[in-house]
């Protein structure tokens, strides 16, 4: 049943990765000089890192290549409203509140910086009743003479919901990114197994064995502390023929007070977790651009420096 149940092409597109890779490092080599853009370098050594845009450790629903700083924790919390805002009249949305009276997808995770370049999270959806264990490290920043901030993240998503076949998912993700000014640049190539899922009456099963995409995303800061987050996840080019999905997007306002980070936005996936996200569908459906959610995040930072 298991394999009936998942896409017939197991085959990775690597030419649409190939694609999004080597924009990342056409931009990175078309780009000015960072000591031209900013003087938080240090002119003595061209090896200090940039100092940070605040933009947290994840952009919307990604993971950005940040982390807190030694010895900081931090709280999440997510919320990704069910109702669309193309459901139903104009009368039906006011009297849903837009959506925020309906049901939600909702993730409490918690994250610790054991060291300045290492940062291990704990987090759960209530979809498919998920934990997600991960460690993020930070392999080098930008610098004068350093192009790009490069970050790993590698884990597992454990579903815990009852009657489901194929419960884990080990994924891998390499986060590069890029400052630019006020703006910074993010594209995370992300591998995982036994992602998405294949939904019957009966049963729910992983889509893929192995999936493979690139998730991009910009956060520009108007004045910091405040941002326009943008985020892209590519279709996925070995959905099954009966699955026609769309890419999936987010766009929200990102606002750092202390150490909170506030965002609201607007998108078309409910997914949070990597098993999820990665194979642009949700629950065994592919992706519509048009089907516009409303969503939120809040994170606290505290002990340590933040």
């Amino acid at each position: 049943m298991t394999e009936g149940l998942r896409a017939e092409g197991r085959g990775l597109r690597k030419h649409r990765a190939t694609t999004w890779l080597r924009a990342v490092l056409l931009l990175c080599a078309l780009s000015p000089q960072p000591s031209a853009l900013s003087p938080v370098y240090a002119q003595d050594d061209p090896y200090r890192p940039l100092g940070k845009l605040p933009v947290g450790d994840q952009l919307l629903t990604l993971p950005s290549s940040h982390i807190a700083s030694e010895g900081v924790w931090e709280v999440k919390f997510t919320h990704r409203f069910n109702q669309s805002l193309s459901d139903g009249s104009f009368s039906d949305q006011i009297h849903s509140l837009f959506g925020l009276d309906t049901n939600a997808d909702v993730t409490f995770g918690l994250a610790y910086a054991l060291r300045r370049d290492l940062q291990l999270s704990l987090a759960r959806s209530n979809t498919n009743d998920t934990l997600e264990g991960a460690a993020k490290w930070v392999v080098f920043q930008q610098a004068a003479r350093v192009p790009a901030t490069v970050t790993l993240r590698g884990g597992v998503d454990w579903r815990t919901e009852r009657n489901l076949e194929d419960r884990t998912s080990f994924f891998a993700q390499a986060i590069v990114s890029r400052r630019i000014g006020q703006a910074e640049f993010f594209a995370m190539p992300t591998f995982a197994t036994n992602a998405g899922r294949a939904v019957t009456e009966d049963a729910s099963a992983a889509l893929f064995d192995t999936v493979f995409n690139v998730p991009v995303g910009a956060a520009w800061f108007v004045r910091p502390p405040l941002a326009i987050v943008a985020e892209i996840i590519p279709p996925n080019g070995d959905l099954p023929d009966e699955t026609d999905g769309n890419f999936g997007w987010s766009l929200g306002i990102k606002r750092a007070i202390g150490g909170h980070w506030f965002e609201v936005l607007v998108t078309n996936s409910q997914a949070t977790m990597v098993d999820q996200y990665v194979t642009s569908t949700f629950q065994g459906a592919g992706l519509d651009a048009g089907d516009v959610k409303l969503g939120f995040n809040i994170e606290r930072r505290f002990g340590g420096r933040r």
